[in-house]
């Protein structure tokens, strides 16, 4: 059902895409024509044409998610790294969604006005992820395959999430007792 739900937004993406060119390529042959027939009209009279090709790397993919919309980023090769890594480190015994969970509540802090606004810096920020300090789990385990279709989820939109920004594996902690609790999977609570 998921991977339908990913092969269908994808589609639709790619048809949006590809209309949009089609407008562009339309929109700038008009332009072109236009100012072929008004040049030799009027020789004196300099026109700008404007390039009106789309580009869809610069467009951000909009997903929806429990009414809201939010706009992810694209991420480098590095930044993939960082989340699979700390999905890993963090949820290696859990199913694939609650390690696509880990990667949300970290891209759920990039988009939040109370955390860093990149990737690294959320993650390397002092003590909120305890295997990035020394010699923690971040620092000597690789991604498994789980790792990479749950950011292959997320990437896709997939977003359960519910704007949590933080977990947890302890039932009594800082979060359970300052923060809303919103869900659990595996062995994690989620608050937000």
């Amino acid at each position: 059902m998921l991977n339908r739900k990913m092969r269908k937004r994808k589609i639709k993406v790619l048809a949006v895409d590809a209309a949009m060119l089609f407008l562009a390529i339309q929109f700038t042959t008009v332009i072109r024509a236009e100012h072929e027939r008004k040049s030799v009209n009027a020789p004196s009279v300099n026109y700008e044409i404007v390039d009106c090709s789309y580009d869809v790397a610069d467009e951000e993919p909009e997903t929806e998610v429990f009414g809201e919309t939010i706009w992810s980023s694209r991420w480098n090769e590095e930044e993939r790294k960082m989340l699979l890594k700390i999905a890993m480190a963090e949820a290696e015994g859990e199913s694939t969604e609650g390690k696509a969970l880990v990667m949300l509540v970290v891209l759920n802090r990039v988009w939040s006005d109370q955390f860093p606004g990149t990737i690294e810096d959320v993650i390397f920020q002092k003590g909120q992820f305890t295997p990035v300090r020394n010699g923690g789990r971040y620092w000597t385990t690789e991604p498994n395959e789980d790792c990479y279709k749950a950011l292959e989820m997320v990437e896709y939109g997939w977003d359960e999430s519910m704007g949590a920004l933080y977990f947890s594996s302890e039932p009594e902690c800082w979060m359970s007792r300052n923060t809303e609790y919103l869900f659990t999977e595996g062995n994690h609570n989620f608050y937000r």
